[in-house]
């Protein structure tokens, strides 16, 4: 297999492959879901639509950040491959 190859047909996919599985994680997910369907419960109609707004500012801004952080890193294991290739 050739993972540059892999990439362009689209059979890896680095942005799904950022989801966390940990139980950490789902733990957090399951905590965090409870707590806004009980803030829900509380809130009017236009408060809900607010905090739907808030929600999806900070989606936008953790995916922003999670690709700037895969393009961190991918340039930074590029660094080390230049490193390891170079002839000292």
């Amino acid at each position: 297999m050739n993972t540059i190859q892999d990439l362009y047909y689209g059979r890896i996919s680095p942005y799904e492959m950022s989801i966390s599985t940990t139980p950490e994680y789902q733990k957090l997910k399951t905590l965090a879901d409870k707590n806004e369907d009980l803030l829900k419960e509380k809130l009017s109609d236009e408060q809900k639509k607010l905090l739907e707004k808030l929600t999806e500012c900070i989606t936008d801004i953790s995916s922003i950040s999670e690709r700037d952080m895969f393009i961190a890193g991918f340039r930074l294991g590029v660094k080390l491959m230049i490193d390891v290739m170079k002839d000292d």
